[in-house]
């Protein structure tokens, strides 16, 4: 079954959190980490070492979303096998 779902959420403060969510498509699975700053910008990386290196200002995120049903939109896409954007799927 194509799903994914949050299997963990750090609260780095109120509006900024630190979500780690599971993208299972049945036959395989991989992480995504979202940093959501604010409740409007939502930034994806495919590693923890990403998002230190984000914070760091050591990585520039590439995938960035507005609102939370584009965020979805991408993650179906992810476990529905139209692209794997180098999450491992």
């Amino acid at each position: 079954m194509n799903t994914y779902y949050a299997i963990d959420v750090a609260y780095i403060r109120p509006s900024r959190t630190i979500e780690t969510i599971l993208l299972d498509d049945g036959t395989q699975k991989a992480i995504v980490y979202v940093f959501n700053l604010d409740g409007i910008y939502y930034y994806c990386f495919s590693s923890i070492l990403e998002l230190i290196q984000y914070f760091d200002d050591e990585f520039e995120c590439e995938i960035v979303f507005e609102n939370e049903g584009e965020l979805g939109e991408f993650l179906r896409k992810i476990v529905d096998g139209l692209g794997n954007y180098g999450f491992g799927l």
